[in-house]
Order: C-alpha cells, then sequence, then structure tokens
C-alpha cells in the first residue's frame, strides 16, 4: 500500500493528546475512530506505530493494540506485516457520496437543522477565540491547510475539516478541540456534500481566505462572522438536498 504522508498539525496533537483516564483501550479506540471518520486521518495514512501511539497517548502498548482491534474489527484500518507496513486508514473508511446522501436522507428537516445550529454555533466559536489567541504565525499556517483547485472531492472535505480541527486547536481548550472532533466524526462530512459542486468549493475557498484574514488580523468580531456566514451558506446548500432527496424517496399518495 502506497503510505500517505501528513505533516504534523495542531488536529492531529488534539487526536494524540494524553488521555485524561489512562488505561482504557476504549477511549484510544473511540479517538482513533473519530480521527478517521472526522477527516484528520486520511484514507491511506500510516499511523504511528503501536510504541509511538502508546507515548502519545500515554497508555501502555498492549492498551492500544487492544484499541487497533476495535478499530480493524470496524474496517477503518488494515495492518500489513513486513518492510513498508504498519497499520494503514482503509480504503472506503469515510462515507461515499452514495452513504452520505442516504445517511442525510434518513435525517429529519428538524434532526438536520438542530445538528447544523449546533455545527455553526460551536465552529463560529472557535473562529471568534482564535481570533483572540492565535499569533498571525499561527494563523498563515492555516493557509497551507487549503486544497489546490484541481484536488478531488474527498481531499476538499478531508482538507476543510482538517483547517476546522486546527482552528479549534488554536483555541487552545483542549476539551473544546476534543469537542470539534467528536462534531465533525458524527457530522462533518454531511456538512461537506455540497463541495461536490466546483462552484461551491470557489465559494468555499473565498470564505476561507477571509477567514485566516481576520484570524490573522487578530479581528474576532470578523472571524465569527466570516464562519457563521460561510458555514450557514453551505448547510443551507445540504438543507435543499435534503429536501430534493425526500421529495425523491416519498410515496405517491394513494389515488383513492
Amino acid at each position: 500500500m502506497a503510505e500517505v504522508r501528513r505533516h504534523r498539525s495542531r488536529a492531529r496533537g488534539a487526536i494524540f493528546a494524553p488521555l485524561s483516564d489512562v488505561g482504557r483501550a476504549g477511549q484510544v479506540e473511540q479517538r482513533l475512530t473519530e480521527a478517521i471518520r472526522s477527516g484528520v486521518l486520511a484514507e491511506g495514512e500510516r499511523l504511528p506505530s503501536e510504541p509511538e501511539l502508546a507515548a502519545m497517548l500515554g497508555v501502555a502498548v498492549v492498551t492500544v493494540r487492544e484499541a487497533l482491534i476495535g478499530v480493524r474489527a470496524q474496517g477503518l484500518v488494515t495492518t500489513s506485516r513486513g518492510r513498508g507496513g504498519g497499520t494503514f486508514v482503509a480504503a472506503g473508511a469515510t462515507a461515499d457520496e452514495e452513504a452520505l446522501a442516504e445517511r442525510l436522507g434518513q435525517m429529519s428537516r428538524a434532526e438536520l437543522q438542530d445538528r447544523s445550529t449546533h455545527y455553526v454555533l460551536v465552529l463560529a466559536g472557535c473562529a471568534e477565540l482564535a481570533a483572540e489567541r492565535a499569533d498571525a504565525s499561527e494563523a498563515e499556517s492555516l493557509r497551507s491547510l487549503l486544497p489546490r483547485d484541481d484536488d478531488a472531492v474527498g481531499a476538499w472535505r478531508h482538507a476543510d475539516a482538517e483547517l476546522w480541527l486546527s482552528i479549534a486547536a488554536l483555541t487552545q481548550s483542549a476539551r473544546l478541540t476534543r469537542e470539534v472532533v467528536r462534531l465533525e466524526a458524527d457530522f462533518g462530512m454531511v456538512a461537506r456534500i455540497p463541495l461536490g459542486d466546483p462552484a461551491v468549493r470557489v465559494q468555499v475557498r473565498a470564505g476561507h481566505d477571509r477567514l485566516i484574514d481576520a484570524i490573522g488580523a487578530a479581528d474576532p468580531d470578523t472571524a465569527r462572522h466570516c464562519a457563521r456566514t460561510d458555514l450557514q451558506r453551505t448547510l443551507d446548500g445540504v438543507a435543499r438536498t435534503q429536501a430534493e432527496l425526500h421529495d425523491r424517496n416519498r410515496m405517491p399518495r394513494s389515488a383513492s
């Protein structure tokens, strides 16, 4: 398997930060699962070795080994032996277009609205706090996370997730960053369904540039406004897609 190498980021720092309650394989499994489903760890990416993970998380190697068994059972990672081997994020570990549409279609309109409200408020709050606490060089480093114009939609979704997780990390709040990881794992890929449209990607890129400018200028009000405006625009697109799915799947009325 070709190894995907990713630079160390603040988001990865939060994922691999020591656990508050050591020795629990379930916590390690949850942390890794959320990292993969949220897009912090990309398909094909090689995980740190078991001893490295144990040292990062502050747990025993046997705890990491047990956790990886659980992650592997979910089909999220594969392990190969020998030279060049290791544990890699599995292909298809994140949902494809069909799976995302199915999940969105199963949500009620009220559930989508509730999830969207929570998502926007938390991420906009992170943008505001990052503008208060990050220095200009930290803000500028966020631009390295932006995808290229010709990147595939999957790469755009992963890059967008890592950008928001890195903004959360700039708040310097480990608890808030972990909450954003949880949100991204639970809802982030659904929130990024509109990125399948190239025109939306152009809008998102422009919005990210404005947001990074505001964070770098230490302007929390503008950062929060940019985040809320851009996130809401994208989520309005999710709502329109959901309405189309519901209309398409609605059973025809009886002729009686």
